[in-house]
């Protein structure tokens, strides 16, 4: 890791959106509304549900580890195709403020920067694509991965 430690690598980012906090929260966890811009196929809302995700080739699944609707949901992260122990952890956090929500996203535990900047030019697409669809645009055909193909 060239004397970066995991708990350093991790990706931190914030999204300003213009939409209340309830409708945020609601496009991150009901399972009718995440697919509009993230790949999720299942999420059981609740501390101990299930979280999956499938795009392609890619498959992660975890277990919704915090539930506080609709401030804070987090969820641990583990891709199939990496070694047992490559677990790392998303977190999403929603504040109100004048303009609308603020959403502070975390994926945390990675253990080589690959990893993290990958994840982090992901969660900056994903990102973008929350924001448009909260704010009642259309992201368009999720086209995230179609060049590493």
């Amino acid at each position: 890791m060239n004397g970066t430690t995991a708990a350093a690598l991790a990706v931190e980012q914030t999204i300003r959106i213009r939409a209340p906090r309830e409708r945020v929260f609601s496009l991150l966890t009901e399972v009718a509304e995440i697919p509009r811009w993230l790949p999720v196929v299942a999420l059981e809302p609740r501390v101990g549900g299930r979280f999956e995700l499938i795009k392609g080739d890619w498959h992660a699944e975890g277990e919704v580890t915090q539930f506080e609707p609709p401030r804070a949901i987090a969820y641990t992260w583990d891709w199939r195709k990496q070694p047992l122990g490559a677990r790392t952890e998303v977190r999403f956090e929603l504040e109100e403020d004048d303009e609308g929500t603020v959403v502070r996203l975390s994926h945390r535990g990675f253990r080589e920067e690959g990893q993290q900047a990958s994840h982090a030019h992901g969660w900056s697409y994903y990102g973008d694509r929350l924001r448009t669809v909260a704010e009642g645009g259309d992201p368009g055909p999720d086209r995230m991965g179609e060049d590493d193909r």
